[in-house]
């Protein structure tokens, strides 16, 4: 499962933003991913990438949000981010591919909870799609931890996605109408649950600039692997980037 959307984790800096302390950088970063369908390239752009927390309000690059409890042990935010999750039909291998309809990106809302401990930090999220593009529900549940090593930060995270039924039939699965049109066999999938494993190292060579590097690998349950439109069973994000802290 291509995730959220992959998270990008940036390390910023305090500063006073009108009256009250926030942290706050912009900056720039490359994005790679393998498709899991039957396409003809993966996906690659770059984008500018805006950071803000001010203890209520937090933007992370395509996560936005308020924090309803933020201290040194708890965070529970309601947030929405983007899903950048999709199909574009002209981009399939071969004439089958091609006859199958687009599946779209979409926003989803919802909540996160992340308990810090001596040990790591545990994170669980559950949000839905608010487009009702797929109509579907995501969760989370992760396991991660923080390793200083002078100037660099080094976050290796092990977790697991979990999407429901019409999440999962709406990206994979091939319906009746597609497969008269496109020879593919129907498909109807269930829920599935992703397993997935990431690590972020972020570098600070000067007061204000630091610059990252992330790469995270989802192994495709058999919901995903069997639909007609996928032909692998990995995923792998990759990012590169520099801000600038104010």
């Amino acid at each position: 499962m291509k995730s959220h959307t992959y998270i990008i984790i940036s390390l910023v800096l305090l500063a006073p933003i009108y009256g009250q302390a926030a942290d706050i950088a912009l900056g720039a970063g490359g994005f790679l991913s393998t498709s899991p369908y039957k396409v003809n390239r993966d996906d690659y752009s770059i984008w500018p990438v805006v950071n803000y927390d001010d203890d209520t309000w937090y933007i992370q690059g395509d996560d936005a949000g308020r924090y309803l409890i933020n201290d040194d042990v708890n965070e529970l935010k309601l947030k929405v981010f983007y899903l950048d999750q999709q199909y574009k039909a002209r981009r399939g291998s071969d004439a089958a591919m091609r006859r199958l309809s687009d599946r779209r990106s979409t926003v989803m809302s919802g909540i996160s909870y992340q308990r810090t401990t001596p040990i790591g930090a545990i994170h669980v999220q559950l949000a839905g799609d608010i487009l009702n593009n797929s109509q579907g529900v995501l969760a989370n549940i992760s396991y991660l931890n923080q390793v200083q090593l002078g100037m660099l930060t080094v976050i290796p995270e092990l977790g697991v996605d979990g999407a429901n039924g019409q999440q999962t039939r709406y990206y994979y699965g091939v319906s009746s109408m597609e497969s008269r049109r496109s020879g593919l066999s129907e498909y109807r999938p269930s829920a599935n649950i992703t397993p997935y494993v990431s690590l972020t190292a972020d570098y600070k060579f000067s007061p204000q600039w630091d610059t990252y590097a992330s790469a995270r690998g989802n192994f495709l349950p058999s919901e995903v692997r069997d639909s007609p439109m996928v032909d692998r069973d990995e995923t792998y994000a990759f990012s590169v980037g520099i801000n600038y802290n104010f």
